[in-house]
């Protein structure tokens, strides 16, 4: 028995070992396949010009190329898991047409993206059908035609959870999607129509779990909104940036599973129903901005909303009842708020540029602890500041453009360690700014402009040690400029115009090396501007101020962007965002200044305006002006500026609005560069100013006196020039004359043997008959 069981052991072991190099083998085979697949896919990507990918997948190991990323199986052989091909193509290839079967020996692929890559159709799309495990696919921006996604209908994509596909027809075949009920399509950019979605195309889309219809140009509110209602599991809805008129039908409050409703940037209008919002519990982002919504709309429609984090209700026609609404007496009266309202998990609500015209309503800071963003602004909001004592994780605090007035409760300045922007602006505050201890120590925009606060720069900003943007413009501050702004290492932007401070600019400003806006206008400072203003690096180099991207949790909304109003190029103007980030100003205009303007000004090379007008400078204005490569706006109007006008200032080439109004300057205006372009307004007030654009010439625009002394200067100039030439020409006739005679005789001497010999036996000759004519003598 024995004798034949090890025979039989034997065979199986032998077996197991044939199966095992057989499987090791079709692994390897596996591996094998999908590198080459990767390199033929590149190859295909490339021709005929190639791109980047040439250069990107070198390395042996194939997970390692960029966008290929991979998992490893039970015997650790890597297997393509997902492939991302965004934008890969140049431009200027044409259109591509990669083989949709190199794609099957991906077996184990999950996710797809190759959106913007000029794909006009497959070869062989039907090889898609085979992708069994995908489950993202992107095809986005690319200029797919009618053949390549019908082929999608009779596919048995099974696996498929998100299906990308903005912008690729210019008349999308929305029909395609049948079959594919419960995936997350995004369809936006595709110039869809009323006419692109049929009704029984809904039908058919019932189990839809989330639509990206935005960027369209669908209009029709009642054919969009009552199909669209059908989709019953639908979580996601997005039909921004359209143009949809009409009103909001009812039958959204049927759809009870929306997490995100997006109808912002459209034509809706009418008012808003209560009962919409009464069955949309699991609702956590709400976006309505920029319509055309009207009526009164009450607080207690979000009542069952406790999932709610965002609401975007700007750039509407509201009125909103802010009390008793909340408070819930309306609906059932004299219920408890805590069992009538429960959203306070809202982190975000913003009523912005509405007409709430009411007092501030405190009630829904108490129901919303955990809010750390708050937009009340452009509003007729009236009353005093609430305590804010309950919003610790506030972060942004945006009441500006109001009719609010009273003093700063003191609450706000010590408890609210989080806040990071405050902005109470163009409203009717007074008292001190921080007249005591503050304790928000993360705040780094402080935006108090416009509004009545009186008293002196106090020391408890030194408790704000981030900051990074002051505007106190536009008050009724006093007292001297604190030399303690070198302290705040981040600031970048310091508004101070337009209030009472006296004195001069302390030199400790200079020290500000991240110092790009500098508004110390319409004050009644004096003195001599500081030569040191020439040092500092953010006007010196050019930089960015690294302003914040506040990002909340919406995925649909805008990032908060940090205003501040300047007055450059003489106009007033609202900057944010990357111009206001690059922006670097000089305004000391409508002061006291005397004294002459610094040449040392000339070095800040990186300067975009420059502001000096409404002093008492006098002097010349300096050529170092000639180093202002960056200069775009320069006003130095209403001085006692005398001279001429430095002809070096035509070389900044960006230079685009120039004010020298009103000084003494005397002389021809400069005419290059674009000099040529400014109107006379520029130069208006300078009598003693001639040339273009002015009316006057030059011949004729000084009395008979001033007259003769300039063509007795410019005679006097001619003459020395031309002395000055005589000389060179007679000095340079001697050389001339000097070497043609030198060279005559030592070139022959040099070249000719024959010469040499006949010219030292004259030379001899010479001497010889000078000695006899000396004997005799």
């Amino acid at each position: 028995m024995a004798g034949v069981l090890c025979p039989m052991l034997q065979l199986l072991w032998t077996c197991w070992i044939l199966m095992y190099l057989n499987f090791m083998g079709c692994s390897g085979k596996l591996v094998a396949e999908e590198k080459r697949a990767l390199l033929e896919l590149r190859d295909s990507l490339n021709y005929p010009n190639g791109s980047t990918l040439i250069n990107e997948w070198v390395e042996e190991d194939y997970c390692a190329w960029a966008g290929i990323f991979c998992i490893r199986d039970q015997n650790y052989d890597a297997r393509v898991l997902e492939i991302f091909l965004t934008s890969k193509r140049e431009l200027g290839l044409g259109i591509w047409y990669p083989d949709a079967t190199l794609l099957t020996r991906f077996t184990h692929l999950r996710s797809l993206y190759v959106s913007g890559n000029a794909i006009g159709n497959w070869i062989m799309p039907e090889a898609l059908c085979k992708l069994r495990n995908l489950k993202e696919l992107d095809l986005s921006f690319n200029p797919l035609n009618g053949d390549a996604l019908p082929h999608f209908q009779v596919c048995s994509l099974t696996s498929l959870e998100q299906l990308h596909l903005s912008g690729v027809y210019p008349s999308f075949p929305l029909p395609l999607l049948r079959g594919y009920a419960e995936i997350r399509s995004n369809l936006s950019s595709n110039n869809l129509t009323d006419d692109s979605m049929p009704p029984c195309l809904f039908d058919d889309l019932s189990y839809l779990e989330s639509l990206d219809l935005s960027g369209n140009n669908l209009k029709n509110s009642h054919h969009i909104l009552s199909g669209i209602c059908k989709f019953r599991n639908l979580q996601v809805l997005n039909l921004q940036d359209n143009l949809i008129q009409g009103g909001l039908d009812q039958c959204l409050g049927g759809m009870t599973s929306l997490v995100s409703l997006d109808l912002s940037f459209n034509h809706f209008d009418g008012t808003v129903s209560s009962s919409i919002f009464n069955n949309l519990t699991l609702l956590e982002n709400l976006r309505f901005s920029d319509n055309r919504f009207d009526g009164l709309l009450l607080f207690a429609s979000f009542a069952n909303l406790s999932m709610l984090e965002a609401i975007d209700l700007t750039n509407n026609e509201f009125e909103v009842d802010t009390e008793n609404s909340i408070l819930g007496n309306r609906l059932s009266g004299g219920i408890p708020v805590s069992s009538q309202f429960q959203a306070s998990s809202l982190l975000m609500l913003d009523v912005s540029d509405n007409c709430l015209g009411s007092t501030l309503p405190t009630n829904v800071l108490k129901l919303f602890p955990d809010l750390f963003y708050l937009n009340l602004s452009n509003n007729a909001l009236e009353g005093t500041l609430p305590s804010f004592d309950n919003l610790l994780k506030l972060e942004v605090l945006d009441l500006s453009h109001n009719f609010l007035l009273g003093e700063l409760p003191p609450t706000l300045r010590q408890n609210n360690t989080s806040l990071a922007h405050l902005v109470l602006s163009n409203n009717n505050f007074h008292g001190e700014v921080m007249p005591q201890f503050s304790n928000m120590s993360n705040l780094a925009y402080l935006h108090l402009q416009n509004d009545g606060f009186t008293g002196v720069l106090p020391a408890a900003l030194l408790n704000l040690p981030v900051l990074k943007v002051m505007d106190i413009s536009g008050n009724y501050m006093s007292g001297v400029i604190p030399d303690y702004f070198p302290l705040f290492p981040n600031l970048a932007i310091l508004l101070l115009a337009r209030n009472q401070f006296h004195g001069i600019i302390p030199v400790s400003l200079c020290q500000m090396q991240k110092l790009h806006i500098l508004d110390l206008s319409a004050n009644f400072l004096f003195g001599v501007l500081p030569s040191c203003l020439g040092n500092i690096t953010g006007w010196k180099k050019e930089s960015e101020v690294l302003l914040p991207a506040f990002k909340w949790l919406s995925p649909t909304y805008t990032n908060y962007r940090v205003k501040v109003p300047l007055t450059t190029k003489g106009n007033a103007f609202s900057y944010e965002g990357i111009p206001l980030s690059q922006m670097t100003t000089l305004d000391l205009s409508m002061n006291h200044f005397t004294s002459e303007i610094p040449s040392h000004l000339g070095k800040l090379a990186a300067l975009h305006s420059l502001n000096l007008s409404h002093n008492i400078l006098s002097g010349h204005i300096p050529e170092s002006f000639m180093n202002l490569k960056s200069l775009e706006s320069l006003d130095l109007s209403y001085n006692h500026l005398i001279g001429k006008i430095p002809p070096q200032m035509t070389q900044p080439d960006s230079l685009s609005t120039l004010n020298l109004a009103f000084n003494n300057l005397s002389g021809r205006i400069p005419s290059g560069n674009k000099f040529v372009t400014f109107a006379a307004s520029s130069y208006r007030g300078n009598k003693e100013l001639c040339g273009l654009p002015l009316g006057n010439d030059c011949a004729f625009s000084s009395s008979p006196q001033q007259h003769q002394e300039e063509e007795e200067e410019e005679e006097e100039e001619e003459e020395k020039q031309g002395i000055g030439e005589s000389d060179l020409f007679f000095f340079s006739c001697i050389a001339v004359a000097y070497g043609v005679g030198f060279w005559s005789v030592i070139a022959p001497l040099l070249l000719s043997r024959n010469w040499r010999r006949t010219y030292y036996a004259k030379v001899d000759s010479c001497f010889e008959l000078c000695e006899e004519k000396l004997h005799l003598l």
